[in-house]
């Protein structure tokens, strides 16, 4: 059987938070959990994170299949640990920066190049 490291989605209508769980690849997204590892927060001001850094590269050691999203948030947690945290319990606040562009400043952009 193999396990992946995924979230799955709780909280209520239009304020998603997330937990970092581990379950078997072939369980539905909020079906039976093996372990919660943390969470994570997209709408907090910034968007923050708790990760178990310990228990996940355990999991990862017996085989899990970590997913996309939580790659990056394990990646932000070893960082942290490296500049003098705690694996056991890391917690992670992403940078805000603004990196899309809205419609009117693709339009600006636009005009300015014709």
């Amino acid at each position: 059987m193999s396990v992946s490291i995924r979230m799955t989605r709780i909280g209520a209508n239009k304020k998603a938070s997330y937990r970092i769980v581990v379950s078997a690849t072939r369980s539905r997204c909020g079906g039976a959990q093996l372990d919660t590892l943390g969470f994570y927060r997209p709408d907090g001001n910034p968007p923050e994170a708790k990760l178990d850094l310990a228990r996940a590269r355990e999991w990862v050691k017996k085989g899990a299949i970590v997913s996309p999203t939580v790659k990056r948030i394990v990646k932000a947690a070893e960082e942290s640990v490296k500049n003098g945290g705690d694996a056991a319990n890391v917690r992670i606040a992403f940078a805000t920066a603004k990196t899309k562009k809205t419609h009117k400043e693709r339009l600006a952009a636009k005009k300015k190049k014709d």
